[in-house]
């Protein structure tokens, strides 16, 4: 009987053990199409331009106190980046650049291990991918969360040369600034 109850003990003690992890795991969210965006900035011929990614989903899981369990999966259509410059929005999508026939349509980035900075700041490596083409991006970021919704805010640089965009026509950067500043300003809600 003693064994049977030290037993009964244990697996209640790993049943709550398992019950404490999953309450401890990381939030799941959801994305606010209409209060969020994914921006992109350089310039071109030494004038400044702007762009946005019209079209994108993200998985998000994400939880200030439980970085371990943290995690997101970006996909963005690259056919949908508009600059509001119809020569740049049909440049966008060609071989030179986007390659979208070749190299594919959609843009990854999913996390790695992310880190507190302090207060709401935030930081995670990740990797994305474009044009078959992998290379490791840091994001930093703002997480402020208020009751059941929460805001993203962050900000990253791509070597565009890193993924062959522009490689063939503008190598040098004399165009095409070789830095790109990327913005994502992101509202969620609790899934």
């Amino acid at each position: 009987m003693p064994m049977r109850r030290l037993f009964l003990a244990a697996t209640l003690l790993a049943a709550a053990s398992t019950s404490g992890v999953n309450h401890a795991s990381a939030n799941s969210w959801v994305v606010v199409p209409a209060d969020s965006k994914i921006a992109f900035s350089g310039t071109h011929a030494g004038a400044a331009f702007k762009g946005t990614f019209q079209k994108w989903e993200a998985t998000i899981v994400f939880d200030p106190a439980n970085l371990a369990a943290a995690k997101a999966v970006v996909t963005v259509a690259l056919a949908s980046a508009k600059t509001g410059d119809a020569t740049y929005d049909k440049t966008l999508p060609t071989a030179d650049w986007f390659d979208l026939a070749k190299g594919g349509a959609n843009g990854t980035f999913e996390t790695g291990q992310f880190r507190a900075l302090g207060g709401s700041k935030f930081e995670v490596d990740g990797t994305l991918a474009i044009r078959g083409l992998k290379m490791p991006v840091t994001l930093v970021f703002d997480f402020v969360v208020q009751g059941d919704t929460a805001k993203l805010i962050g900000k990253t640089q791509v070597k565009r040369l890193d993924f062959a965009i522009g490689k063939g026509s503008d190598a040098s950067g004399a165009w095409v600034s070789l830095d790109i500043p990327v913005e994502v300003a992101v509202s969620l809600k609790k899934d």
